[in-house]
């Protein structure tokens, strides 16, 4: 079956219904609605949802290098290297030669950075609160568990895939 183009002879309820019913639309939509949320709950830290990403894994593990951050967020390395940048001039980040491997930087947050960060899982918390009050804590519960084993799936890491399928 395929869709006629709403643009092509205008958008009507049946036709815009056979879109909205998929899943995996929802789940784009809800995917947008959600980087805007967390977009709009970080502006007044003057961070954006990427950077909250990168300082949020830079404080879960000590040992990342740029391009192990990368491969773990799917973020090709030269954005990375941008948002580094963005974070390491901002004070909030800093690369540091490691000390198992002097050939290698590994990233770090700062004091400022680690205030900073919680503050901002703060603001998501509270965004995220929002985004999903029209649900009871079991349904919020269980959206967790079923978008964990779907974005399980989808990790470089897991069997048989690798990065570039992302």
């Amino acid at each position: 079956m395929t869709l006629a183009s709403p643009a092509a002879n205008g958008p009507t309820p049946s036709k815009s219904r056979l879109l909205t019913q998929h899943t995996g639309y929802r789940l784009i939509k809800l995917g947008e609605l959600t980087l805007d949320i967390a977009e709009q709950a970080l502006a007044p830290l003057d961070l954006r949802a990427r950077h909250f990403n990168v300082m949020a894994m830079v404080a879960a593990d000590g040992t990342l290098s740029q391009q192990n951050l990368s491969g773990l967020l799917g973020l090709d390395p030269t954005i990375m290297v941008a948002l580094v940048d963005d974070l390491e001039r901002e004070g909030l980040l800093q690369r540091e030669r490691s000390q198992q491997d002097r050939r290698r930087y590994v990233l770090e947050l700062t004091p400022a950075g680690q205030r900073t960060l919680k503050r901002a899982f703060s603001a998501i918390e509270k965004a995220e609160s929002k985004l999903l009050a029209p649900l009871s804590r079991q349904e919020a519960d269980t959206l967790q568990e079923l978008t964990g084993r779907l974005l399980a799936r989808a990790e470089p890491s897991a069997p048989g895939r690798t990065a570039s399928d992302n």
